[in-house]
């Protein structure tokens, strides 16, 4: 993982936080490999998770619209 925070202008503590973090909810997964642990991205999971964020971006555009709509009107 080291140098996978080095690309990252950010401490290693803050990159394994963030790691924990993806690998907690499935996104990435972290797998031995002699003295290191290598970070694989989880490609289904990342998938389903821009899928996710397409739909809620479509949710409110369309709420913004209409709240332009309603601020059109006044």
């Amino acid at each position: 993982m080291t140098t996978l925070a080095a690309a990252y202008d950010m401490s290693f503590a803050a990159v394994q936080k963030h790691v924990a973090l993806l690998e907690e909810v499935g996104l990435v997964s972290k797998e031995p490999n002699g003295r290191e642990r290598l970070v694989r991205a989880e490609p289904d999971r990342l998938g389903q998770a821009r899928t996710l964020l397409g739909q809620l971006e479509e949710l409110w555009r369309a709420r913004f619209s209409q709240l332009d709509a309603v601020l059109a009107e006044e």
